[in-house]
């Protein structure tokens, strides 16, 4: 339309009714069988969470080189390890040579 009135188009709508499909088992493979093989090289992003530090945004300007930042949690608290965002496990730091790992220490149960 190149004026500029507007078209007022009216719906009717009409109700349908669906049939109840039976649950359908399929025939052949699963997508993803036991094995991992299809998936297995598919990168995602781990982390470990140390803690969380509360501050304001003056006492983020104000900081400097050096500064410490106190985190809401004790040093031998056991840590969050996420994976894509979300709680997957738990573990305690430790020294691994010159860098830092985590010992996994606790796996979520199994759902049944």
């Amino acid at each position: 339309m190149k004026n500029s009135e507007t078209e007022i188009i009216q719906l009717n709508p009409q109700m349908i009714e669906l049939s109840e499909i039976a649950p359908h088992h399929g025939k052949g493979p699963a997508i993803i069988s036991d094995s991992l093989d299809a998936i297995e090289h598919v990168k995602v992003r781990l982390v470990v969470q140390v803690g969380e530090a509360s501050i304001t945004v003056g006492e983020l300007h104000a900081m400097k080189e050096e500064h410490v930042i106190k985190l809401e949690s004790l040093a031998d608290a056991p840590v969050d390890i996420l994976l894509e965002g979300r709680v997957v496990a738990r573990g305690q730091l430790v020294a691994v040579d010159d860098n830092f790992g985590v010992r996994i220490t606790e796996l979520p149960k199994a759902r049944l």
